[in-house]
């Protein structure tokens, strides 16, 4: 297998990004998860946890020497920035933003909506590493990393570490994809006729409150804006036809 590995070589090992939620208060294109987990992956690698501790405080997140949010390893191809690294308990955390600026990351981040989810990957450089010989382990022979430089974390296509997850990819609807699904829903009849009921709807947002107003002097609950709210149109027909009664000339 790998005993040819020595300090310094570069390693990649994909991680799964599973998106199952949304909350309003973050960013459109926030996306949070594990980036790494002790469980041997499908090469046979073996990330102890704490393993990036050390590069993740020296190098930080931001800055030139920061480590990186990239594109599938693509050095050439940052896709944003990370906003959090930590380990938690066994598990690398990460939360990140997505530069949807960019044409490539908004691509990427459409797919990742379609398909539920990518993956993350860790890129590394190997500083402290040891073997476990197949022939003393009822796993096989596999590489464990004790100590590694962390560069970079991708989002990439293929998972290698099947525990590690992904659980959140923050999806803003625009302006005019609510004005489609109104058409589509049949609450208008056309465009125009949408958007004058858009703007209607988005001035009154507050009515979309998942709880109930808070008390004076209370902190804020977090709301979910007009425009997180597409899918769940069709059980506010009554409020759409009391705003089209009010703006009905």
């Amino acid at each position: 297998m790998t005993k040819h590995w020595k300090p310094g070589d570069r390693i990649e090992l994909d991680m799964p990004f599973v998106a199952n939620e949304t909350l309003a208060d973050l960013p459109d294109g926030y996306i949070a998860g594990i980036a790494s987990t002790p469980s041997t992956d499908l090469y046979g690698h073996k990330v102890l946890a704490g393993a990036f501790d050390k590069s993740i405080t020296k190098k930080g997140l931001a800055g030139p020497r920061g480590i990186k949010l990239l594109a599938s390893h693509n050095w050439e191809k940052p896709a944003g920035t990370i906003k959090k690294l930590k380990t938690i308990g066994d598990e690398l955390k990460i939360e990140a933003q997505l530069n949807l600026n960019v044409s490539y990351v908004r691509d990427l981040h459409e797919i990742a909506k379609q398909n539920g989810g990518l993956n993350f990957s860790v890129g590394f450089t190997l500083e402290e590493f040891s073997f476990v010989d197949g022939d003393k382990s009822e796993d096989g022979e596999y590489l464990i990393i004790k100590q590694g430089d962390l560069m970079e974390v991708s989002v990439v296509v293929f998972p290698a570490q099947l525990e590690a997850t992904m659980d959140f990819i923050k999806s803003h609807e625009t302006m005019s994809e609510l004005e489609k699904a109104l058409v589509a829903k049949e609450f208008c009849r056309s465009r125009n006729e949408a958007q004058r009921l858009g703007k209607y709807l988005k001035a009154n947002e507050h009515l979309f409150l998942d709880r109930p107003l808070p008390s004076a002097g209370s902190v804020k609950s977090p709301t979910h804006p007009l425009l997180d709210v597409v899918p769940q149109l069709r059980a506010a027909t009554d409020l759409v036809a009391l705003a089209k009664a009010v703006l009905r000339p």
